[in-house]
């Protein structure tokens, strides 16, 4: 399959989710050069099967808040405890893998890992973000960055 149609695939993928289980918009590409002082959470997973690869997302601190507070039907200005944002960090990055892997053509079944949240300052995947998709102004106008490494293919 083409990057093309992957990059295609994961954009749908991230909106879908994004919309339909945190209750926020997607505006598309964000602009390159946001804000890196802003702490961000990330988290990774992995799957098998044709083909095999990895899922990793970061997202700016705010707009983990932000989400949780729409995921968990709670108010925003009610502190949410880390452990609990790292939660939802992690049910993000599966639920848009599941939905990325629902969308490719195959007979056979694909086998994910449990999301695991990445240490602060861990970095992500070398090189530029998959896909960096802008997200609603209540939320900082912040970006989710996504990364799609496939097995033997990097993307």
């Amino acid at each position: 399959m083409p990057d093309s149609e992957w990059d295609e695939m994961l954009a749908a993928s991230l909106r879908e989710v994004l919309e339909t289980m945190f209750f926020t918009c997607v505006y598309g590409p964000a602009q390159p050069g946001g804000s890196s002082a802003v702490p961000r959470m990330a988290a990774r997973l992995s799957f098998e099967g044709t083909p095999s690869g990895a899922l990793s997302l970061s997202v700016p601190e705010p707009a983990v808040r932000a989400l949780a507070a729409n995921f968990l039907a709670r108010e925003p200005d009610d502190p949410l405890p880390s452990s609990q944002l790292g939660c939802v960090v992690c049910e993000l990055a599966n639920m848009i893998c599941g939905s990325l892997l629902s969308r490719v053509k195959t007979e056979e079944h694909f086998r994910l890992s449990n999301p695991e949240l990445l240490p602060a300052g861990a970095a992500c995947p070398p090189g530029p973000p998959t896909q960096s998709l802008a997200v609603e102004e209540g939320l900082g106008g912040a970006a989710i960055d996504l990364w799609l490494v496939l097995e033997h293919h990097v993307m």
